[in-house]
């Protein structure tokens, strides 16, 4: 028997929590337990999602506090409670395409040398042209496996995955340690790097599909790649030998071929103006250790992060 259990961190969620956990309910290849972690605070603590789930037995709800939330530490906490051969991570926003999601993902990792899987990402009819493409050039059409040699001068793309749905082997899991404890963001890739140079393999499944977009303004979008050059400073040994700007640089140019061809140029300058912000803060958080901390902490995404190393966490 396969047994799944899946993780959701939650806070101030909308409709697409509920959509979300309703279509994981429903899926061909059942999950044994859903557990939504609550990060509450005095900003956001107004007991919907108790309100949603109360009735479904295989829902559980866990509260913390939001200044204990950490990307990898929550989810790795929860990681080492569970029995579960396969555990499933997905985020709030992402609603599973159809009820076959997580049968595809699983058999993806029935191979033993397969640890982790992660999902095609699909932009909602929302989404403006630019990030259309972006979901289509960060996920694409065709499904495709990471090797460890793809680490050795290849691109940051290469120990690329993603959280936002993604299943790991448990055994692996354990194998490897897990995530990091205490990151900003991007515990999947630094997890995905351990995992190739452990000799084992990363599968994205684009079968495997989940509606999710970004809607971030150009401050969001600061914080958000500020906060990825720290991680890759931080984790040097990992990332300094893989390429970030040809990969950036290729996106930028296949964007604006792209809007050309939709006849939307009009969006010409908002690309340009994104990849600058894009380019800045991923140059400045590589250069955190050089910054004020006052500076570091206005740029980053996640304040609770600074004020727990600065109090020794």
């Amino acid at each position: 028997m396969c047994v799944v259990d899946a993780m959701i961190p939650v806070r101030d969620p909308d409709e697409r929590l509920k959509r979300c956990v309703e279509r994981l309910l429903v899926q061909s290849l059942a999950i044994r337990t859903i557990t939504l972690v609550l990060s509450v605070d005095r900003m956001w603590d107004d007991g919907r999602v108790e309100e949603w789930f109360s009735s479904e037995k295989r829902v559980e709800i866990v509260r913390i506090r939001g200044e204990d939330y950490n990307h990898g530490g929550t989810r790795h906490r929860w990681a080492k409670e569970r029995d579960a051969e396969y555990l499933l991570f997905i985020v709030q926003d992402a609603v599973p395409e159809d009820e076959a999601l997580v049968e595809r993902m699983i058999e993806s990792l029935k191979d033993s040398r397969h640890a982790v899987v992660y999902a095609r990402q699909i932009p909602d009819p929302g989404c403006d042209e630019i990030e259309r493409y972006t979901r289509h050039f960060n996920y694409p059409a065709k499904s495709l496996k990471k090797t460890r040699a793809g680490l050795v001068g290849g691109g940051v793309k290469d120990c690329f995955t993603s959280n936002v749905c993604a299943a790991y082997r448990r055994d692996w899991y354990e194998r490897l340690g897990g995530f990091e404890e205490e990151i900003l963001l991007s515990e999947d890739s630094v997890y995905a790097a351990k995992v190739l140079k452990a000799g084992g393999e990363v599968i994205y499944n684009a079968d495997a599909r989940v509606i999710h977009a970004h809607r971030y303004g150009y401050a969001e979008q600061w914080k958000r790649n500020f906060d990825i050059g720290v991680v890759h400073k931080q984790y040097a040994a990992i990332f300094e030998n893989l390429s970030t700007e040809k990969e950036g640089v290729r996106l930028v140019k296949n964007t604006a071929l792209y809007l050309v061809r939709k006849k939307r140029a009009t969006l010409l300058p908002r690309l340009i103006v994104l990849s600058a912000v894009k380019f800045l803060a991923y140059q400045a958080g590589k250069h955190y250790d050089r910054l004020p901390a006052g500076l570091v902490r206005k740029w980053s995404w996640d304040k609770y992060y600074w004020r727990r190393k600065k109090n020794g966490k």
